[in-house]
């Protein structure tokens, strides 16, 4: 297990959190410490000498922290103003708040689940950095597009937009015909036919980038374009909680094969990135492939 101590501030951070943990695992083992703090155990009994030598102002035997750990199991007294876990500034927690309303916005309106999790944490959150008032964070919706759609909904005419997929991370051209614009929580969405998926979608106003009218009938009759199910297979090169839930394992085992299914290959492509060198992903062998020229093409740049 690779020794962390090099950098201070982790160092620091680690010393603190040691304190509170000590505290509610009286006893527990060396080896345990050191596993649960992700460091071999030299480096563990390093920072208990370090803590050893805390305390209090004075930093007498009657200030200093009482550790016992010389028998290879860890016990301490006399650190009740350590005793609790570290708390997060006021800055970090609207920072977190920030992010878990993207978070919310970014999920799709089914995902009840997901989104009570994220109004039970934001609230937690707010109450403990005392945030009087809940606040929002929402996107800019340019005028000239929202005027353009209302016209073209009032005229019964298509339009051209240029539109950015935060799921695929890039931005397309599309010929649509406009059908009703809709209130989404904090977002407004567009229903249109789209001639480029042939079938109806929703897009979020905030992210189409322009809009011009183009000529576009009213789609008579529609054959659906959804993709096919991609079945595919990965490994678990190490275990980490971004891992599960990615590809939404529950008990996950580093050196195991997980198989599982999406109908989108770009998604497959983004969490076998996402994933930070925790997964590899052993089928389906030209998405494999991919991957491998996509991880190249960001090598050569960074090399550049």
């Amino acid at each position: 297990m690779s020794n962390r101590a090099t950098n201070p501030l982790e160092h620091t951070s680690r010393l603190l959190d040691l304190v509170p943990f000590i505290t509610a695992h009286q006893g527990i083992s060396i080896t345990e410490l050191a596993q649960a703090f992700e460091v071999d155990t030299d480096q563990m009994v390093k920072d208990l000498t370090t803590l050893w030598m805390c305390g209090l102002p004075g930093y007498t035997p009657l200030e200093l922290m009482d550790l016992d750990f010389e028998s290879g199991f860890v016990s301490i007294k006399n650190a009740p103003t350590l005793s609790r876990p570290r708390s997060i500034t006021h800055e970090e927690g609207i920072a977190l708040l920030i992010g878990l309303e993207f978070l919310r916005n970014g999920l799709p309106s089914d995902r009840e689940d997901l989104l009570r999790a994220i109004s039970s944490l934001a609230t937690k959150i707010s109450q403990l950095i005392n945030l009087p008032m809940s606040f929002k964070a929402s996107s800019h919706i340019d005028a000239q597009v929202i005027a353009a759609i209302e016209k073209a909904l009032r005229a019964q005419t298509g339009l051209e937009i240029s539109y950015h997929s935060m799921y695929k991370d890039e931005i397309t051209q599309r010929q649509i015909f406009p059908l009703e614009l809709l209130n989404n929580d904090d977002n407004v969405e567009l229903l249109a036919f789209c001639s480029l998926a042939n079938d109806f979608r929703h897009f979020r106003v905030d992210r189409i980038q322009s809009v011009e009218p183009a000529e576009f009938e009213k789609p008579k009759e529609i054959k659906s374009a959804h993709s096919e199910t991609i079945h595919f297979e990965i490994s678990a090169l190490s275990v980490s909680r971004q891992m599960a839930e990615l590809f939404e394992i529950s008990n996950l085992k580093k050196g195991e094969s997980y198989s599982s299914s999406s109908f989108s290959r770009h998604w497959i492509v983004r969490s076998i990135f996402a994933a930070g060198g925790a997964a590899e992903l052993l089928s389906p062998l030209d998405i494999r492939s991919e991957i491998a020229e996509k991880a190249k093409m960001i090598r050569n740049r960074y090399e550049e």
